[in-house]
């Protein structure tokens, strides 16, 4: 459904008017509009037939024991009429409502019959007319006339009605001078303030979210909203029939046209301030939306508290992106924080601690925490502390606070909160106050983690040198986490190098010979695994990496190549890099076994590996390990007429002819070998 109401309104619109016989009007004819029916008027004697008008419904509502002729809405009116004989009479009074769309077809009768109990109950006869046309937008347009007759019953008369008007009825529409009751128009006004609270009851019942107001936009802040120009029912028709604007109607369809896309507008707005709360505090919408939008929030969250509209006014924003937590900055620089009913305030004292301590006194939350600021870390020569003033409020420009909120979010930190007086960084109990130079801890104590959240923004923002002000624990713990960091901390009161507590000296000795120890063992392992690569990389076949292992691990480097064959290496090859680290010590063992056992063999002289066959210029025409193969090859050559040695090949390398190993005993199959080529 669109609409040029704001999201959160409904269209509220109460018109009361009496007709004067001075100025023509004739209650008969009225009445005979309004319910669409024919009526004739007695007293001018004149037929007014109305049936071709559309009318939802219509009926009358008259007061308990009335007569039936009240029932009948043409005698009804001709008995009013003859109730009054002066020419200025006022012959009846008509209230027009007009319904919001979004309390439902089926609740309105409920709601007519409501709205006009009391003048009934005051003696009234009430002709009520229920029309439901098509408005500009295409949408319907529900609305309902309330013709009330002036005069109470009386049987007395020959009209039916008292003498004198009704003076209960019109002290609910008219006040000050000769009507009394207050003011000049207090009785319309609290008449409409009625109305509009039950309109509200309809549509909450409804579940509808917008809310009718009685008040003027001047009275609701609304200064720059327009009032539409009055379009009467007759022009309306008039441009149905003619299917174009005039002049009026054009102006007020690009008057809603214009409020359409603002309130499109603030509603994108408002998704965008739902999800990033700063933005409630900086340019966009209109202050007066801002302020309704906070109020919302603030009601939603807290429905039982007070005077939301007027907090509202004193807050910057109102968190409640996380279902479970409530977050409020209020424009003094104070903070207020509420997750399971407990509401913590830090900051300047003011507006937050009296909006905890309503919140509280509402019965929303069951306990209000204060967290102090005694503590802080400030740039060395920075001077803040020394200038801050006893109830200054820190303000920073809001690029500097969100260059302050990115450097936050680019080291790890993601519970942040961009304020106007600065960024606050949520760490376990305590809050962190970021003003740039310095860091203020507002909470019982600093944890170790925030504790190491400020060093780290020393470290990379400060050059490494900071001045301690506060207790001499959170001194300490401050000290403590620099000496890990690297960054000399200095006492704010004395200017001079902070020296902690000897129990904390102590303390960081130890944990740096334990650090020192962890370190070394760190290394050992890193040495490990990479000796254990680079035992892999030479078992597989890199030369290189066996040049290097045999440089660095000897043991390691004989355990490749003189314990292992072909096979055991590719096997090795194969197996987790960790295995290998835990076997190393049993590798070396092997290799230097098998170390031993070479320079063993290599004392006992070099032993006889194979047999070579020479021709008669001396070249090797064959190469075998077996002595049979040798001799029968020599036979061939000696067949042919060349003359033929055989010699012995031992494991050094070396070659001797001067002793021929004796032929052995031929095996009966043997067969005879062919001379092979050389």
């Amino acid at each position: 459904m669109t609409t040029s109401l704001p999201p959160d309104s409904a269209i509220f619109n109460v018109r009361v008017s009496v007709f004067q016989r001075s100025a023509g009007r004739s209650a008969v004819a009225a009445a005979a509009y309004r319910s669409a029916s024919r009526l004739t008027d007695e007293r001018i004697g004149e037929r007014f037939d109305y049936r071709k008008k559309p009318c939802r419904d219509a009926f009358i509502i008259a007061p308990p024991g009335a007569p039936t002729w009240a029932y009948d809405r043409e005698e009804l009116w001709n008995r009013v009429e003859r109730a009054e004989r002066r020419r200025d009479a006022v012959v009846a009074r008509e209230v027009l409502i007009t319904i919001p769309r979004d309390i439902p077809e089926e609740d309105r009768r409920a709601f007519i019959e409501q709205a006009v109990a009391p003048y009934v109950a005051a003696g009234a006869i009430a002709d009520i007319a229920y029309h439901c046309p098509r408005a500009a937008d295409g949408e319907e347009q529900p609305h309902f006339h309330v013709m009330l007759s002036t005069r109470a019953l009386d049987p007395s008369p020959e009209s039916g009605f008292a003498r004198t008007r009704n003076a209960a009825l019109t002290a609910m529409f008219e006040s000050g001078g000769r009507h009394g009751g207050g003011e000049r128009g207090e009785a319309l006004k609290a008449e409409r303030e009625r109305i509009a609270a039950l309109m509200n009851d309809f549509l909450a019942r409804a579940g509808s979210v917008r809310r009718a107001d009685h008040r003027s936009n001047a009275a609701r802040g609304l200064h720059d909203r327009e009032p539409e120009p009055r379009i009467g029912e007759g022009r309306k028709r008039a441009v149905l029939r003619r299917r174009r604007h005039d002049r009026r109607t054009a102006a007020v369809s690009a008057m809603r046209q214009a409020r359409i896309v603002a309130n499109a507008l603030t509603a994108t707005e408002e998704e965008i301030m739902q999800t990033n709360p700063a933005r409630q505090a900086k340019g966009g919408i209109r202050p007066r939306t801002k302020m309704d939008f906070k109020a919302r929030l603030l009601r939603k969250r807290f429905p039982d508290l007070l005077s939301v509209e007027g907090w509202a006014g004193s807050l910057h924003f109102v968190d409640t992106s996380d279902p479970s937590f409530t977050r409020i900055a209020t424009k003094d620089g104070g903070h207020v924080e509420v997750r399971n009913r407990i509401a913590r305030v830090y900051g300047q004292r003011g507006q937050a601690d009296a909006l905890a301590a309503a919140i509280e006194a509402a019965g929303d939350v069951d306990a209000v925490e204060r967290l102090e600021q005694l503590r802080t870390l400030q740039r060395r020569g920075s001077g803040i502390r020394q200038r801050r003033k006893p109830d200054g409020i820190p303000a920073l420009p809001a690029a500097e606070v969100e260059s302050l909120a990115d450097r936050w979010r680019s080291r790890g930190y993601h519970r942040i909160t961009e304020a106007p007086d600065g960024v606050w960084i949520e760490i376990g109990r305590c809050r962190l106050q970021d003003l740039g130079d310095e860091l203020r801890v507002h909470g019982p104590v600093a944890s170790d983690a925030a504790v190491r959240a400020m060093v780290e923004k020393a470290a990379a923002e400060w050059a490494g040198e900071v001045e301690v002000w506060g207790d001499q624990a959170f001194a300490d713990q401050i000290w403590l986490e620099a000496q890990r960091q690297g960054i000399t901390v200095y006492d704010q009161a004395t200017g001079e190098l902070y020296h902690p507590s000897e129990e904390v000296r102590a303390r960081y000795d130890r944990d740096r010979s334990r650090l020192k120890a962890e370190g070394e063992e760190i290394e050992e392992i890193k040495r490990r695994k990479a000796i254990a690569s680079l035992l892999l990389e030479a078992a597989s076949g890199n030369a290189e990496a066996l040049t290097r292992l045999r440089t660095n691990d000897r043991d390691l480097a004989d355990f490749v190549t003189l314990h292992l064959d072909d096979e055991q290496r590719g096997r090795l090859v194969g197996k987790p890099e960790a295995d290998v680290v835990a076997a190393l010590a049993d590798f070396r063992s092997y290799g230097r076994a098998a170390r031993a056992a070479e320079d063993e063999r290599r004392k006992a002289g070099p032993r006889v590996v194979g047999y070579v066959v020479s021709n008669e210029h001396g070249a090797v025409e064959l190469e075998t390990e077996d002595l049979s193969e040798a001799y029968e090859y020599k036979d061939v050559l000696d067949a042919e007429g060349r003359s033929a040695a055989i010699g012995t090949a031992y494991s050094d390398g070396s070659t001797s002819f001067e002793a021929a190993p004796r032929r052995p005993v031929p095996h009966p199959d043997a067969e005879t070998h062919e001379r092979r080529p050389t």
